[in-house]
């Protein structure tokens, strides 16, 4: 979904920063030999090239903290004893990006579930903790973008099974809850080709005999009502937000079919 919008808005002339929030270089693989045009860039964040950066911009130190193992180990020890350093410093990285390079817009593709939820709440966290100084300066610039519902929002994307459908709604309401980022919309990725009623009659007809046949048509009508009464159930949680919601069917090649759905949208 991520390099999908990512691809559309650099298609429609922005220019665009997709960041990997958390270098698991799958958002690489999706991208694939895919160019972002107008200034397009990926970033892969790690917590090391934040620390280095985060050291360089503001403590103006001259040498990158992951080759100096002291330095190192001080930093493992106050994450550990703060919580929020290590998500500030992704965060950070993102807000100063948004900040200073003045990109049309920032794509992140965020971790999953509840681990964005510590991300997106890092600043207001660690801003409870420390009262002042330059830590606490910062924090107070990256929560007013985070903050910005003109600037900032989180679309959720699910896929329409039970488990995920209800991770997706719980994370909307933790969101709500534990944040003041702003939900911007949701997508339902992996939309299958529904039977219609008469296929669904024709599928439960089939499965009742033996073999391969009976088999995928057996799948086939499992497959069309979860698929039914789980976007269902979503779509009907997600109405009271009155935010939008997207479908993306299943393709061989889902970044292309989420940019085609972005395109439309942009």
């Amino acid at each position: 979904m991520a390099c999908g919008l990512a691809l559309a808005c650099a298609n429609a002339g922005e220019s665009v920063l997709l960041v990997d929030a958390i270098s698991h270089g799958g958002t690489r693989l999706a991208l694939g030999e895919r160019q972002l045009k107008n200034r397009g860039e990926l970033l892969e964040l790690d917590t090391a090239t934040s620390l280095d950066e985060y050291l360089r911009i503001y403590l103006k130190f001259p040498i990158p903290a992951s080759r100096l193992g002291p330095i190192s180990r001080i930093f493992e020890y106050v994450a550990a004893a703060a919580p929020g350093v290590t998500e500030i410093l992704t965060i950070g990285k993102i807000g100063h990006e948004v900040r200073e390079r003045n990109w049309n817009r920032v794509i992140v593709d965020a971790p999953a579930t509840g681990h964005v939820v510590e991300l997106l709440a890092a600043p207001d966290n660690l801003n409870t903790m420390i009262q002042a100084g330059p830590l606490n300066d910062q924090t107070g610039w990256l929560a007013e973008i985070l903050e910005d519902q003109a600037r900032t929002g989180v679309w959720i994307v699910t896929t329409p099974e039970e488990l995920p459908v209800s991770e997706s709604l719980e994370l909307a309401d933790r969101i709500g809850n534990e944040t003041d980022v702003a939900l911007a919309g949701a997508v339902i990725n992996r939309m299958p080709d529904l039977l219609s009623q008469a296929g669904l009659d024709e599928a439960d007809r089939l499965a009742t005999g033996s073999g391969g046949l009976a088999t995928a048509s057996s799948m086939a009508a499992l497959q069309t009502r979860t698929a039914l009464r789980e976007s269902t159930r979503f779509a009907d949680v997600w109405s009271t937000t009155g935010l939008p919601w997207y479908a993306v069917p299943i393709a061989d090649d889902p970044v292309d079919a989420a940019r085609r759905v972005w395109s439309g949208l942009t």
